[in-house]
């Protein structure tokens, strides 16, 4: 016996028109920003304005800050930091780490749900002590944190039941 059956999907309509909006361009532009950032190895320059983690830390979160102002107060983001004790082996020295983070709120206080989008922001050479060196990192992971922050724009302008939480 041969059985057809038909599976019908129901396309939400808020999650077609964020989709719709997904810009190639945009995310082109993310990446080649944030390979010019030289390197992004966590050991690099916290505070370098062009050049290193710090700068690609700072970029990042003045993206999702950008994006949080057409958000109607639903979204909001910052730095969350952490300090890293040296190990000797592949941290020399004590670093502040940091996440950036964007939060849109969802619109349902009923819904208990939290969803997480991540790409990790710093790159690295085979030799991790070497915090200098041309690291690029297109495909490791820029073009991850790309898709967050492209995220972050698309989704900032929508309303949603649940909290999402975006990550570089």
């Amino acid at each position: 016996n041969r059985i057809n059956a038909q599976t019908i999907i129901q396309r939400d309509a808020e999650i077609d028109s964020v989709l719709n909006h997904v810009s190639k361009d945009s995310l082109r532009s993310y990446i080649h920003q944030l390979v010019n950032f030289n390197t992004r190895n966590t050991l690099s320059s916290p505070t370098d304005k062009a050049k290193g983690i710090g700068a690609a830390r700072n970029w990042v979160l003045n993206k999702f800050k950008t994006y949080a102002q057409q958000s109607d107060g639903r979204m909001n983001a910052y730095i969350d930091t952490i300090t890293l004790q040296a190990d000797g082996k592949r941290v020399n020295r004590n670093l502040l780490l940091g996440n950036v983070v964007a939060v849109l709120k969802g619109n349902d206080t009923a819904d208990k749900r939290i969803f997480l989008m991540s790409g990790h922001l710093d790159s690295r050479r085979s030799n991790v002590m070497d915090s200098s060196g041309f690291a690029p990192g297109a495909n490791d992971d820029a073009s991850g944190v790309a898709a967050v922050i492209e995220a972050a724009r698309v989704m900032s302008t929508h309303s949603f039941p649940a909290t999402i939480i975006l990550v570089a």
